[in-house]
């Protein structure tokens, strides 16, 4: 079984689990903080163990988790005795997707050739959030490489608004009336 699609799995069941109880936020906070105490090489020594009894696990995961619900608490020991403690970053990252496409929320990656200023970034939001029709949380980078203009990627979608682009269409569309 891939990592990827079991990740999701289970991203998909605890999310169901925080929509239907409406903790989404509640559930965001704790898979962070398991995903967290759960990462330190030690530990996940002990708990990949399979000499070292669960019992033994699942002590030391309550104590690493002590504000965790009884609920967070069966994702760790699922994960642990199903040896699939490797997917729990994962499983963290597809649950926020789901989380903040749930409320609205699309991540946007944007490259431009300058760095923005305040209201550069407001109106590159407003712009994105009008193609989307979703609230934007943007990210930037600067690459002087792509000339002028911006390069979004939103989710799946990948927007090239770039000056390099345009200029490369434009080099296509002459060798090919000149051809």
């Amino acid at each position: 079984m891939a990592r990827g699609s079991s990740a999701k799995r289970h991203a998909q069941a605890v999310f169901q689990l925080a929509a239907d109880t409406g903790k989404i936020d509640e559930w965001r906070t704790q898979l962070r903080d398991m995903a967290s105490a759960l990462a330190e090489p030690q530990l996940v020594e002990i708990l990949e163990n399979p000499k070292v009894p669960f019992d033994s696990k699942a002590d030391l995961v309550r104590k690493c988790l002590p504000g965790a619900s009884q609920h967070a608490l069966n994702l760790a020991y699922l994960l642990i005795s199903r040896q699939r403690l490797g997917i729990l970053e994962s499983l963290v990252t597809e649950y926020e997707r789901m989380a903040d496409a749930h409320q609205g929320l699309e991540h946007a990656r944007v490259i431009t050739a300058v760095d923005l200023d305040k209201e550069g970034k407001s109106r590159l939001v407003a712009h994105l959030e009008r193609l989307t029709g979703k609230r934007i949380l943007l990210a930037t980078e600067v690459d002087p490489g792509i000339i002028g203009g911006f390069v979004a990627r939103i989710g799946d979608r990948l927007i090239d608004g770039s000056t390099r682009a345009r200029l490369e269409m434009l080099r296509r569309k002459l060798a090919t009336t000149a051809s």
